[in-house]
């Protein structure tokens, strides 16, 4: 019997940051003559991981899942080389691309063709690789007439879709993938996932980082779970997702603090951001069916030419599988800067009794004219659904991905 051929061998991988916090500690005297506020810094260490270990065989498609903060990003960041592990060893068998922040290396100034070729050469492709590929690349994205255009002044769908079309065509035997599937419109997001399917059937090694349990379970023949930095499952499918999603929604919260919180690529803009989230109206985050879903969304508005605004969820079961996409009414056209509350009342909706997360997306228009999503915040936040009558027993049920326009919302300024 042949010994195993391992592309990856992770071995005891930790890895350490140092957080820092300042405290006023009241008024001091300066050398001038000022008073001048006394601040101390506090140290305290952060280990993201903290002894990850597994290997990877050649031609595996791995899942790496767990909830935001648990490491799976630095872990990818650590075997792509873009950061050093604080203690371990990663041994990597052949040539390894990453697929972590998609435009990453794009510049504003470039055309759309002068950026495939800069950006494939950050990402370790000769221009007689691009040369050959740009056909397949420029076909790819969608963008057509537009290739000699400076990015500037493409949308965020045009910008996302030509960089994912450059990274997708790679022929690494490693490919790192860290969420960059959530890219563009629903049709565009199955053709990346396609592209993906045809990468892993290729034979290459493949590590995939997703919240999107569907997408986790196409493409990956294992999963390995991380909570809190160490890895807590390695094995099937089926039922590592059945442990991260009873993790995610052991964690069910009345407020969500979007802060930090990582958005797919593209949507780093400086027009609009949500900042936070609160259920109102509900202690637990349990609805009885037909009961509405009362939510508060704070955003914060940095032009003073937005337009027309408007939001949606988009509503998945607890593995993932997409069910519902709840469209708001459009607000009043917002021409200030500042932060404002949206008051949000999901009317109807047909779910049934079970678990579910929600994607929250701020959008320019309205349902029926979109001109843009400004900001996307995945999983924002998780709740239940039982029967009428009080009780969580389910019924089975084809779902398929509907929409509705039953949610009605208000915004409102925040005063100072």
């Amino acid at each position: 019997m042949s010994e195993k051929e391992y592309s990856l061998k992770i071995q005891n991988v930790k890895k350490k940051y140092v957080i820092k916090q300042f405290a006023d500690t009241g008024k001091a005297v300066s050398k001038l003559g000022r008073f001048v506020n006394r601040r101390k810094i506090k140290k305290e260490d952060f280990w993201a991981l903290n002894g990850v270990s597994f290997n990877v065989e050649q031609g595996e498609k791995v899942g790496i899942i767990g909830k935001n903060g648990a490491g799976k990003s630095t872990l990818l960041k650590i075997i792509s080389r873009i950061t050093e592990p604080t203690e371990g060893r990663i041994e990597i068998t052949g040539k390894v691309s990453s697929m972590l922040e998609v435009g990453t290396g794009f510049n504003q100034e470039l055309t759309g063709r002068e950026n495939v070729y800069l950006n494939g050469a950050i990402l370790g492709m000769t221009k007689a690789e691009v040369d050959e590929k740009f056909d397949d690349i420029l076909e790819f994205s969608e963008v057509g007439k537009f290739i000699d255009t400076p990015v500037k002044r493409y949308s965020s769908g045009m910008f996302v879709r030509l960089a994912f079309a450059v990274a997708s065509h790679l022929e690494p035997d490693i490919l790192l993938v860290d969420e960059v599937l959530a890219v563009g419109d629903t049709r565009f997001q199955k053709k990346c996932i396609d592209k993906m399917l045809s990468i892993a059937a290729s034979g290459k090694t493949i590590l995939f980082v997703s919240h999107q349990m569907n997408t986790i379970r196409q493409l990956c023949d294992r999963v390995v779970v991380l909570k809190n930095g160490e890895v807590v499952f390695d094995g099937d499918v089926e039922e590592g997702i059945r442990l991260y999603s009873s993790e995610s929604f052991a964690d069910r919260k009345l407020h969500y603090d979007y802060d930090g919180v990582a958005r797919p690529s593209g949507f780093e803009n400086n027009l609009a951001q949500i900042r936070s989230l609160d259920i109102l109206h509900n202690e637990e985050g349990i609805y009885k069916a037909k009961e509405s879903i009362d939510l508060r969304v704070r955003v914060q508005i940095k032009s003073d030419e937005i337009g027309d605004l408007s939001c949606r969820m988009h509503i998945y079961k607890f593995d993932g599988t997409p069910v519902e996409t709840i469209f708001s009414n459009a607000f009043e056209y917002i021409h200030e800067q500042g932060e404002f509350d949206i008051n949000i009342s999901v009317l109807k909706h047909n779910l049934s009794p079970g678990n579910y997360s929600a994607s929250i997306v701020l959008t320019r228009g309205n349902s029926k004219f979109m001109t843009g999503d400004l900001d996307i915040v995945e999983n924002a936040f998780s709740f239940e659904v039982l029967n009428p009558d009080g009780t969580g027993n389910s019924w089975p049920r084809n779902w398929a991905n509907t929409y509705n326009e039953s949610m009605e919302a208000s915004i409102i300024k925040v005063e100072e």
